[in-house]
This record gives structure tokens, C-alpha cells and sequence, in this order.
């Protein structure tokens, strides 16, 4: 463990979502009569669409669109970049294959014109979080100023895997059919002041069985298989507990301005927000979104720059993250918004 230099603190000084505009929605992809006993997947979900890669787009791609967006709106120079973290659970190019050697985050180091330390992070859909902590205790250890942390979700190969089966016989594909695709990023940087807390990262294993990716079979690309009731339930059995470890009382819940899930659907969100309310009261800081579908370690990023577009960001305001990876992963995170957010 790197040990904090007295005096030096940390920011998000940049973050940046991209969706390629390639729009589907639910009710073409997912028609009436996809799900047995005629479910409705649009009402069971409540995703309305989700984005899809643009022909010549891959992982990486989708990755240097965000980064080059995070990049501008930090005012950090790429010369000033020390350290690129990629944490996309995909790794894929265009053509559904595999960027692993050398780690997909040279790629896009190398595409970003970035000279810099690099390395790819696996935490699932906590790899954006886990990148973040890693890159927050370099920066308090004195060994870089900055960071980038990024990803880029090429996801949507699995959900055709999954309309390509017999969803009757196998059910544990039906998750694959809220995926999306999104590139997300985030510089964080030096401060004078503390503007990020790190919660107690947990890993509670015996649920680790539940969410299952792989190389597709027959067919280019990956597949996912999960049982996704029983891992809902487990996020969601554990949610306020985790939650109460890091808040000692509603009146900290009450200072947050946005308290942001991973986005598996906005059903299960909406679930969420009512223990939440239960809880701490304040279930109206819940957010989210109905047109990304769920775009893995990126999913935070979109939910991020949505509220921007709806002008619903402002300075300083409180953010939390509540991170959940299938294992079962869960990191939460809180930060201050850049003072500059209202200039982007």
C-alpha cells in the first residue's frame, strides 16, 4: 500500500461520457414475443433504447472519444498526463477481437498521443471506481499529478449472442439484452484541498458464480450468462447495509446533491431508491437513466454527463458513487464537482 504524502490531496478535474449515435430502441431490438410467456422486455426493464457502435468502432475508440473530451474539460495538458488506467471489462476492436497484448490502455495511450505510464485494470463493472482509488492513492503518494482514468464498453456483441438463443432454455442470457455500448472517462488530478472520499472497497464472494463472461460460442465475440434475480437481490441486500458503514446518519445521505448506481436497469435502480428511502430518506437524489441500457464500468460516466446535458449539475456539488461488479464487487465514492463544470 502507497503511503499519503501529508499536504496532498485530490480531484476529478475532468469526466466525460461518450454515446456513438447510433440510437436502437427496446421495442425493435426486443420485439414482443423475444422473452417467453410473452414479456414485454420495455416494461419489465425500462429502458427505452440504448446506443450501438458506429462501424470502425471498437473498445478503444469509444474510449478516445471520452478521453479526449474528459481531457479538454479538465484543462490538463496530455504532456502533464502521468498515468492512463484502461478499466473496460471489453477489450474489443471493431472486429470483436480481443486487444490484450499490449494492454488495451498503450492502445489508447498511444491513440490519445498520451507518453505515459499505463495499464489495464479487471474489476468488472467496478473497474471505473477500482481505477479511480488506484489512481487517488498514487496521486496522495506523490508519484504522479494526474490521471486518466478511462474505458470504453463495446458490450453489444453479447446481447445478439443472446437474441441468437432460445431464451426458453436459456434464461441466464437474458441479461445480456439490456447492454449498451459507451466510452467513459475521467482526469483526476492534484488539489489543495480533499475533494474525494474513498469508501471500504468489499468483495463478498460467495455470489461470485452469478455473473459468468466468456468467448462466445460458434460465433465471434463474447457472451455473458447470469442469474441476474439473484445477483439484483444480493446488490440490494447489501445496499443499505454497505451504505450505513460509510454514513454514520441521514444528515450525511442529506448532503449529497446526486446519488449514482450502477445502471443494470432503471427498474432496479427505482428498487434501490426506495431502501435508500427507507433507510436515510431522501430517495429523490436517486438517479437515472432510461436510454443508455446498462454500459458496464461506464455506466456512472453516463449518468454523469446526462445530468449535464439537463443542466442539472452544478459547482461543488456532492456526488456519490455507489460502485456494484459482479463477484459481488462494491466500492462507494464520494466527490465534489469541479468548480468549472458549468463552463463545459
Amino acid at each position: 500500500m502507497l503511503s499519503p504524502v501529508e499536504g496532498l490531496n485530490t480531484q476529478i478535474s475532468g469526466f466525460a461520457c461518450y454515446l456513438p449515435p447510433n440510437v436502437k430502441r427496446s421495442e425493435d431490438t426486443v420485439p414482443l414475443g423475444t422473452i417467453p410467456r410473452g414479456i414485454d422486455f420495455k416494461r419489465l426493464t425500462k429502458i427505452e433504447t440504448h446506443h450501438e457502435v458506429l462501424d470502425g468502432q471498437g473498445s478503444l475508440e469509444l474510449a478516445v472519444q471520452a478521453a479526449n473530451k474528459a481531457i479538454a474539460r479538465s484543462g490538463v495538458s496530455k504532456d502533464d498526463i502521468d498515468l492512463v488506467v484502461s478499466c473496460s471489462v471489453t477489450k474489443l476492436n471493431a472486429e470483436l477481437q480481443n486487444l490484450i497484448e499490449p494492454c488495451l490502455a498503450s492502445h489508447i495511450s498511444r491513440a490519445l498521443g498520451i507518453d505515459a505510464q499505463n495499464f489495464d485494470v479487471a474489476n468488472a463493472c467496478s473497474g471505473m471506481v477500482t481505477g479511480l482509488l488506484i489512481a487517488d492513492r498514487k496521486i496522495k503518494a506523490g508519484k504522479i499529478r494526474n490521471a486518466l482514468v478511462v474505458s470504453g464498453e463495446y458490450l453489444t456483441g453479447a446481447l445478439y449472442e443472446a437474441l441468437d438463443k432460445n431464451l426458453l432454455f436459456n434464461p441466464k442470457a437474458l441479461a445480456s439484452l439490456t447492454i449498451g455500448d459507451a466510452g467513459g472517462a475521467y482526469v483526476i488530478s492534484q488539489s489543495k484541498e480533499e475533494r474525494i472520499h474513498f469508501f471500504e472497497p468489499l468483495t463478498l464472494a460467495q455470489y461470485s458464480q452469478l455473473c459468468i463472461g466468456d468467448a462466445a460460442v460458434g460465433r465471434p465475440g463474447p457472451a455473458m450468462r447470469t442469474e441476474s434475480r439473484k445477483l439484483q437481490k444480493a446488490a440490494l441486500k447489501n445496499l443499505t447495509s454497505y451504505i450505513k458503514r460509510d454514513m454514520k446518519s441521514p444528515e450525511d445521505f442529506g448532503s449529497l446533491h446526486h446519488f449514482i448506481s450502477h445502471q443494470t436497469t432503471p427498474r432496479a435502480v427505482n428498487k434501490g431508491a426506495s431502501l435508500i428511502g427507507e433507510s436515510f430518506g431522501h430517495p429523490d437524489v436517486v438517479r437515472s437513466i432510461s436510454h443508455t441500457g446498462n454500459t458496464a464500468s461506464t455506466s456512472h460516466a453516463a449518468v454523469l454527463e446526462t445530468l449535464l446535458e439537463d443542466g442539472q449539475l452544478a459547482p461543488d456539488q456532492k456526488i456519490y458513487f455507489m460502485s456494484f461488479g459482479s463477484g459481488l464487487a462494491m466500492i462507494g465514492m464520494n466527490f465534489h464537482l469541479p468548480r468549472e463544470v458549468d463552463t463545459w
